[in-house]
């Protein structure tokens, strides 16, 4: 090899360059026009060959630790992974989110199925005997049953509504992370969760229409109930997707079962949240106000049922959804 002097003498031209080209490279190759990329990767390249020259036949520390640097921060930045804008990421994750509710549409179905039984038992129960309503609904709901049976909205003033919003997002998305936590209890806490739902769902439907007020309970409750049901129901199939990782490992381990059915949980359960939260302000803006007329609120439910129906199982199909069961 050339003496260290002639060696720098020859090459600092391409490594200095490099370093030019790195700069402006290193907050984004976009800062790079197509002829300069190419210049780049050559240069890379280059400087590449001259650190493994430095390595075997070099005698100078400095200039190894300079050429190091140069090769793995030009490195870096040729083969760093492509940063996705947070738009794309969030359609990536919606579109996970669609696959996982097909993958575990039968934890889902499961859900919807508990809520159903529980919510005709009561149903059941309260016509067989009206002293159920006083063991089925707790007294912070008996106000609103009341006021359910009178068949009367009332219009919520905006700061009402803004207060509304916070409250259904606060309150609303605690529920579903408690359902959803059931998958750490076995399924209990999720089905107990279910239960009570489907209990107070069964009670208020029999005793609005001995009211005569079916028509406007659904009616003002189907906008956003779509929505949040929905999400109470996605989320707790999240939670039983876990209990069913640990109830039936299969073969494997339970820490094993539960690694491969956590990535399908997750998103289960942060859908199901993102759909409280959408619901959450259809509530506190919509669903109540009597200034919104009937037809309206009804078409917004079968609107956004559709919605849903079409997002979870139609996005993402194209690609292939991997069976995780």
């Amino acid at each position: 090899m050339m003496k260290e002097q002639e060696f720098v003498a020859q090459r600092s031209k391409d490594w200095d360059r490099l370093q030019q080209l790195l700069h402006r490279a290193e907050t984004s190759l976009k800062g790079l026009r197509g002829d300069e990329l190419v210049e780049f990767s050559r240069l890379h390249r280059r400087v590449s060959g001259d650190l493994a020259a430095v390595r075997t036949q070099g005698t100078n520390p400095s200039l190894l630790a300079f050429l190091n640097d140069l090769v793995a921060r030009s490195a870096a930045v040729l083969y760093a992974h492509p940063r996705k804008a947070i738009f794309a990421a969030a359609r990536d994750l919606a579109l996970d989110a669609a696959r996982a509710v097909r993958r575990r549409s039968s934890f889902i179905l499961f859900a919807i199925g508990v809520t159903v039984l529980f919510g005709a038992a009561a149903w059941l129960l309260t016509a067989a005997d009206p002293r159920f309503v006083d063991v089925a609904v707790p007294p912070d709901f008996r106000d609103s049953l009341e006021h359910w049976k009178t068949g009367q909205f009332e219009d919520t003033p905006i700061e009402g509504s803004i207060a509304g919003t916070a409250f259904y997002i606060f309150n609303n998305t605690i529920a579903t992370i408690l359902v959803a936590a059931g998958g750490m209890t076995f399924g209990l806490s999720a089905l107990y969760a279910l239960f009570q739902n489907g209990v107070i769902l069964g009670v208020f439907l029999h005793e609005v229409q001995g009211a005569g007020a079916l028509g406007h309970f659904i009616t003002g409750v189907v906008p956003h109930g779509v929505t949040e049901l929905g999400g109470v129901f996605v989320g707790a199939g999240g939670g039983f997707t876990l209990a069913w990782a640990m109830i039936n490992p299969g073969r494997k381990s339970i820490a094993a079962s539960l690694r491969d059915a956590g990535k399908d949980a997750a998103l289960l359960i942060a859908m199901g949240i993102i759909m409280i939260w959408i619901a959450a302000p259809i509530e506190a803006w919509f669903s109540f106000q009597a200034s919104v007329p009937a037809a309206a609120k009804q078409a917004v439910a079968i609107l956004t049922f559709i919605l849903w129906m079409v997002f979870f199982s139609l996005a993402g199909r194209g690609e292939a959804d991997a069976s995780q069961q």
